[in-house]
């Protein structure tokens, strides 16, 4: 075998080695875009929920502290302490409810830096490919050199996109992860 059918095999081999990892890099990351929506998708709906069921409990409670002022003052302080307790937990759902702006805005802002690191290599890469075409076929050292800074590329983008999720509130109960 010449060296340069040699020199073209491992080129060739670069290549495919390149693709295939740009590839399983790409659908990793795909996958996990789709699991951070849903995971806003989860979060809302549990906040929808929360704030639903906290504003209806709101509601009741006023309504009968009031009917319980309206009547004789023969309310038991119990009783009154009760509804207040009970106000307090509904109140304290509605603001957990309310805190889950941040969340959807850090786990947004985490997809856009992922998607944003995805579309600079895809720029890159057609960058280097359109530089290899024009590269002379027999002028191996120089389209290694650029798969080479593909394969860097890659690896640093790899890292990137390893970053951990900021976010890892996985519901809106109370007293588990701090929001903020």
């Amino acid at each position: 075998m010449n060296e340069s059918n040699t020199d073209d095999t491992e080129a060739n081999e670069m290549l495919a080695s390149l693709a295939n990892d740009i590839v399983n890099l790409m659908l990793r990351e795909h996958q996990s875009i789709h699991q951070e929506l849903d995971h806003v998708s989860n979060l809302i709906s549990d906040a929808s929920k929360s704030l639903s069921s906290s504003f209806d409990e709101i509601n009741t409670i006023a309504i009968k502290q009031n009917s319980l002022l309206n009547t004789d003052s023969k309310v038991s302080k119990e009783t009154s302490d009760d509804l207040a307790t009970q106000l307090k937990k509904n109140q304290l759902n509605v603001v957990t409810a309310l805190q889950f702006d941040d969340i959807v805005q850090q786990l947004t802002k985490h997809s856009q830096s992922r998607t944003s690191h995805i579309q600079m290599m895809f720029n890159k890469l057609a960058t280097y490919l359109d530089e290899i075409k024009e590269l002379e076929y027999k002028s191996a050292p120089a389209i290694n050199d650029r798969i080479h800074d593909l394969r860097h590329d890659v690896a640093k983008l790899r890292i990137e996109l390893e970053k951990e999720n900021p976010v890892k509130q996985t519901s809106l109960s109370t007293g588990k992860t701090e929001l903020f």
